[in-house]
């Protein structure tokens, strides 16, 4: 007599996995925090051991706080880099290829791990979401048939300006000289003749002397490789770029705008997020504190600005 096999369904376990970056970590902390409230979802949030151990010694009462989630945990592996290496985004050539070259391999040791084989006793990974940088972690997860969405930190349009530097390249309008008119429009963007100027280009773009400009292929083949994912998720929202969206929707088989993350955390939480790799400078709160109700704008330029 032949017996039939009950099917089981395999418990859902997301792994999500920053680049090693302050600004990229704070974008998707939130949508690994938020996501752990989706019912019987794990997630695991994916750091590099140096990050971590900044994260634990910094973020600490965060940290102790995210402990308590039955359905969230911090995982890490090496990035291949010395203790005393810099590790910024102005090694973040050296950063990348060091996680292409020596990481790989414990990535897909997790991915493997699972039931019997987890010290906590967690499934095995079921889905990936990976930062939009380092898509060999995709390829990586994508070859042992899990699927794999890419997170792009930067915004919509932003992205959408990177997805055609080949186009800029083949139109003669990248590179171009030092001493050329910034304010001339770029033409080969789609939906952003009218506007895009070369200044508004990103840094890279504007350094490039040669259109095989390391640097600049570097980041092409990045963002190019995310269309091979199974979904694209962008911290932003149809209210803010939608036009640029419906482009995008052309590129990527799915796309999902779940910004602002910060405050969509906060309506589930009624709390902030605060996951620092440096010790955070608070000598401007009392000034702050000291000044009319909404008299004060505060704008953030990121982790790396200098101003003058």
């Amino acid at each position: 007599m032949e017996v039939a096999k009950e099917n089981v369904r395999q418990e859902a376990h997301l792994l999500i996995f920053p680049a090693p970056l302050q600004g990229h970590i704070n974008a998707m902390l939130p949508l690994a925090d938020a996501l752990s409230f989706a019912g019987s979802l794990r997630v695991s949030f994916l750091n590099t051991d140096h990050n971590h151990r900044l994260l634990c010694f910094f973020s600490l009462s965060q940290y102790s706080g995210f402990s308590l989630r039955p359905n969230l945990r911090f995982l890490s592996i090496p990035d291949g880099l010395s203790d005393d290496n810099p590790r910024s985004a102005y090694q973040l050539t050296e950063l990348l290829h060091s996680l292409r070259t020596h990481s790989v391999d414990s990535f897909r040791a997790l991915l493997l791990a699972g039931g019997d084989k987890d010290p906590d006793g967690w499934p095995p990974v079921t889905c990936i979401i990976v930062d939009g940088l380092m898509s060999y972690f995709m390829d990586e997860a994508q070859a042992l048939g899990i699927p794999a969405l890419v997170f792009r930190t930067i915004s919509a349009s932003f992205l959408w300006v990177f997805l055609h530097i080949p186009q800029m390249i083949e139109a003669g309008e990248l590179p171009f000289p030092a001493d050329a008119d910034l304010d001339e429009h770029i033409k080969s963007v789609p939906a952003m003749e009218g506007f895009l100027r070369r200044r508004d280009l990103p840094s890279m773009c504007r350094k490039a002397t040669k259109a095989d400009d390391k640097e600049l292929q570097l980041f092409t083949n990045f963002i190019a490789s995310g269309t091979r994912s199974e979904g694209l998720i962008v911290n932003t929202s149809d209210s803010l770029e939608a036009p640029i969206l419906s482009q995008i929707d052309s590129l990527f088989p799915t796309t999902y705008a779940v910004g602002p993350l910060h405050a969509l955390v906060e309506s589930i939480t009624s709390s902030s997020i605060s996951a620092s790799l440096l010790a955070e400078d608070h000598s401007a709160l009392n000034w702050l504190d000291a000044q009319p109700y909404r008299s004060v704008v505060y704008v953030s330029f990121g982790s790396l600005a200098r101003l003058t």
